[in-house]
């Protein structure tokens, strides 16, 4: 993320990894963080993705 210098990042994740990954990322990242989506989505078709994403 640093590293690309990408500006913004969207975070998809069940609750409980969601709030792991909130106490591990760095504070750059965090700054950079525009939504957080508390859902597992992986069996998740794309299109079901993307309505999630909109």
């Amino acid at each position: 993320m640093r590293e690309h210098k990408a500006r913004a990042l969207v975070i998809v994740a069940p609750p409980r990894t969601l709030a792991d990954l909130r106490a591990a990322f760095h504070p750059d990242v965090r700054g950079r963080i525009i939504a957080e989506i508390e859902k597992d989505l992986t069996k998740c078709p794309i299109y079901e993705i993307e309505k999630h994403l909109e």
